[in-house]
């Protein structure tokens, strides 16, 4: 009983002990701040230096430029009238069906018309910009 007592009474003497170190010790906080580290870090010193950087790979967009770069996305009278996304071509297969005998009664000879693909697929834009004449892309 009285071993458990003195084991119990180091152990949370020790674990005072640990908490009771300074945060300063513990954590030394440094005398630089982000910026410094950055600099120090990337290499640039100034920011004269960086501010010359970033303007030699800015690149003004032209009014025209920017036009065409969002044609594809826009809204426009063509692609209102003309589907963006077309049905590819399903070609028919015609069949010609022999006069025969049902039962008793003669059947005629006819023609019927069947899709070849069963569903209807449609063409993504990138296929349907493929397929339209050099004119209107």
């Amino acid at each position: 009983m009285r071993l458990t007592k003195i084991s119990l009474i180091a152990v949370s003497y020790l674990f005072l002990y640990g908490c009771s170190t300074s945060q300063q010790s513990t954590l030394p906080q440094p005398d630089t701040d982000v910026k410094e580290v950055w600099e120090t870090k990337m290499g640039t010193g100034s920011n004269d230096e960086l501010l010359q950087q970033r303007s030699t790979l800015r690149r003004e967009l032209s009014p025209a430029l920017l036009a065409e770069r969002q044609a594809d996305y826009t809204r426009n009278s063509y692609r209102e009238i003309f589907n963006q996304f077309p049905r590819l071509p399903n070609p028919d297969v015609v069949f010609y069906v022999y006069p025969h005998r049902n039962g008793s009664m003669p059947v005629p000879g006819y023609s019927t018309v069947f899709p070849l693909y069963e569903r209807v697929h449609y063409a993504t834009p990138s296929d349907a910009k493929a397929r339209m004449p050099v004119g209107e892309r």
